[in-house]
């Protein structure tokens, strides 16, 4: 018999260690909400337009219609150009709206799915297109089975179904999920119900999927907790559809107690953690995780920060998931596309120190004209990854012993280098000087001495 003891022992799957970057896709009826101006939030949209003369029916009516005519390839090409490694896709979000053909049909409100296997589709082509795919699921929120409208923390604790009914449904929804697309990841969000039998879904899920992966979002609440609850759940779903401004603190997330996860997950606001065991960094790419007809420029993660984060996320050991809200129709605008296309484009040059490396040592460091730096490994190579592109044509990197015959190179450029040591720095002379980029890296062979 299974245990939680036993599932602790399990080893995290090396596929996962070495993705490093996954795309999240939320879509639903959700994305045909106006935004409201200079707001950006879904979630008060949803708020006001729920179960006013139908109107989030309305909704539903038009997304499903839409769905026909809708090419997955479109998405799938962005996904796989931003250099992702791994897809995750809502399959049901806190409006409970399946985007598969569910067998398990929601009770309280009838025909509340698709017909057309949205879920599956997106699936099939990403695995088509070499990626890992996973599962989205909001088993802390279900609006058709009350707790709308919300106000404040205390609105949202009750909005958490409680019953063993909703536990049953829940609990059916995963595994219908996992028989029908055998996802690699599950990825909950805002708890599960406290009468849902979370040993025995992850023991049935790790035999179907040997190598998959659940995330630490499964906390169940226990009844005398709901003010713990209710600061959980505001902060998951302030997370998902709120600006960051408005976003609660990470304590607030501790008040569920989770028994089993293989990895933990940070959102990009809080403190990241220094390699303390498999983890995920989840970031939007704007300010929602839904299109809003606001964005600009200036509202959404340039490339730079986005190359950026993923270096630095990287260099402490964990992977980076970029939230994408598409359109109605599937598609994403096209700000959004230059971002995922331009993170794509470094990776091309530089995905070497990324994908499939660890962390080295706990090294990070300044060069002498101020670029940080981080530091990847992987074999007998370490890749000093600076934040920025230098001045001139001599860079020196502080406090590294190289051996007298390690080899250097600057992936993705044409110049020739050379390296001398000058007691405890390493100073690199290039040809000529790097062209402007959000990160440079430089290939060390082998690694320097600690």
């Amino acid at each position: 018999m299974p245990t939680w003891e036993s599932l602790a022992e399990r080893h995290m799957p090396q596929w996962y260690e070495d993705a490093k970057l996954g795309i999240m896709i939320h879509w639903g009826p959700y994305a045909l909400a106006e935004l409201a101006p200079g707001t950006g939030e879904p979630l008060q949209v949803i708020a006001e337009h729920w179960g006013r003369r139908g109107r989030y029916d309305a909704f539903a009516r038009l997304f499903r219609q839409g769905l026909r005519d809708w090419d997955p390839a479109g998405i799938l090409g962005e996904v796989a150009a931003s250099g992702a490694r791994y897809l995750v896709v809502s399959a049901k979000h806190h409006d409970g709206f399946a985007l598969w053909p569910a067998r398990t049909k929601n009770p309280r409100k009838r025909g509340w799915q698709v017909s057309r296997d949205a879920v599956g589709e997106l699936g099939e082509g990403a695995r088509a297109l070499g990626l890992r795919f996973g599962l989205y699921y909001s088993a802390g929120l279900d609006w058709t089975f009350g707790g709308m409208p919300m106000s404040g923390p205390a609105g949202l604790a009750a909005a958490i179904p409680r019953s063993r009914s909703y536990a049953a449904y829940v609990d059916a929804q995963w595994r219908e999920l996992i028989s029908r697309y055998s996802p690699s990841i599950l990825w909950n969000d805002v708890g599960s119900p406290a009468a849902q039998d979370l040993l025995a879904l992850f023991s049935d899920f790790y035999d179907a999927v040997p190598d998959g992966v659940v995330n630490d979002r499964f906390g169940q609440p226990e009844a005398e907790e709901s003010g713990a609850d209710g600061l959980w759940v505001a902060r998951a779903v302030r997370r998902l559809f709120a600006p960051r401004a408005m976003r609660l603190p990470a304590r607030a997330r501790a008040a569920l107690p989770v028994l089993h996860a293989d990895y933990r997950t940070v959102d990009a606001e809080d403190s990241l953690p220094d390699r303390e065991g498999p983890w995920e960094c989840v970031r939007s790419l704007g300010p929602t995780l839904s299109e809003s007809h606001d964005e600009t420029d200036d509202t959404l993660l340039p490339v730079s920060a986005l190359v950026r984060l993923l270096c630095d996320v990287t260099a402490r050991g964990g992977n980076l998931l970029l939230g994408v809200g598409p359109r109605a129709d599937g598609s994403l605008g096209p700000l959004l596309s230059a971002r995922l296309q331009g993170l794509g484009d470094w990776l091309k040059l530089n995905g070497e120190a990324i994908f499939g490396t660890r962390p080295w040592g706990d090294r990070e460091g300044v060069t002498e004209d101020g670029i940080e730096v981080r530091f990847t490994s992987k074999g007998m190579t370490t890749y000093a990854i600076l934040l920025g592109t230098p001045a001139g044509r001599t860079i020196v990197l502080p406090s590294l012993r190289l051996l007298p015959y390690a080899g250097l190179r600057v992936l993705g450029s044409i110049g020739y280098s050379t390296w001398f040591q000058e007691g405890k720095d390493v100073h690199i002379r290039l040809t000529e000087p790097l062209r402007e980029s959000p990160a440079h890296v430089i290939s060390i062979t082998p690694q320097p001495r600690i």
